[in-house]
């Protein structure tokens, strides 16, 4: 299990951004807004776990190449 903080939050959020340098099939534009609705949506969480939850969840889009998206 992952453990939460702010910097690996911050670093998760530059990888994905570092990552959609490189898609060929989806928008640049429309990537970088989803990420970033993402990440908002998700800044008032308050819950530890809830906050692994969603940290989990954003490392293994990473790990997947974006769930296909590249």
């Amino acid at each position: 299990m992952a453990t939460w903080s702010r910097v690996a939050v911050l670093n998760l959020y530059r990888a994905l951004l570092r990552e959609g340098r490189s898609l060929r099939y989806t928008d640049r534009e429309f990537y970088y807004s989803f990420i970033k609705q993402e990440f908002r949506k998700n800044q008032h969480l308050t819950g530890e776990e809830e906050k692994v939850k969603q940290l989990e969840k954003g490392r293994y889009f990473l790990e997947n190449k974006l769930g296909g998206l590249v």
